[in-house]
């Protein structure tokens, strides 16, 4: 099973459109690192991420002090300022897994140190691929995550034209 690395951003996508449990029942190993976890502060999106936690769908990586240093320590092109965003791109290297995030920054960092990088987006297309769920329901995830998360609005048209 592949090993996907996904930071607060995605995760929060997710719980706002309605798609977490689809988005942890894909056909990956997912795991994020507990400052991620903390960054979700409000409570009906914690009791949510809690309980996929709790069912063994989501990993959390508990970070040593040797980690978070790393992660200040590491070098690069973008200047990523949050120790959250560098600790997932410090695990994606370490793993050399892919990273889900939509942030512009992690994202080129991850190019750039070679790993593959996806958004919600395309967690939306994979959740549609598993064939879990109805095109119905597929349709109100992505207007879900139309309505709350910011993400190319060509990109979701193309997505819902798809379901075709």
């Amino acid at each position: 099973m592949r090993l996907i690395i996904t930071d607060t951003n995605i995760i929060i996508d997710m719980i706002q459109a309605g798609a977490l449990e689809h988005f942890v029942q894909l056909n990956f190993e997912i795991c994020t690192t507990d400052l991620v976890v903390e960054e979700v502060k409000q409570p009906e999106q914690r009791l949510m991420l809690d309980a996929v936690i709790n069912q063994g769908l989501l990993r959390v990586i508990e970070l040593e002090s040797d980690d978070i240093r790393r992660a200040f320590e590491l070098k690069t092109g973008c200047n990523l300022k949050r120790i959250t965003d560098k600790t997932v791109l410090l695990k994606a290297i370490d793993f050399q897994c892919m990273v889900l995030s939509g942030d512009k920054d992690l994202r080129k960092e991850c190019l750039a140190n070679g790993l593959e990088v996806h958004g919600s987006i395309w967690v939306m297309q994979q959740i549609w691929l598993a064939g879990t769920v109805s095109k119905e329901m597929m349709e109100a995830l992505i207007s879900a995550l139309r309505r709350y998360a910011r993400v190319p609005e060509t990109e979701l048209d193309k997505l819902l034209k798809d379901l075709d």
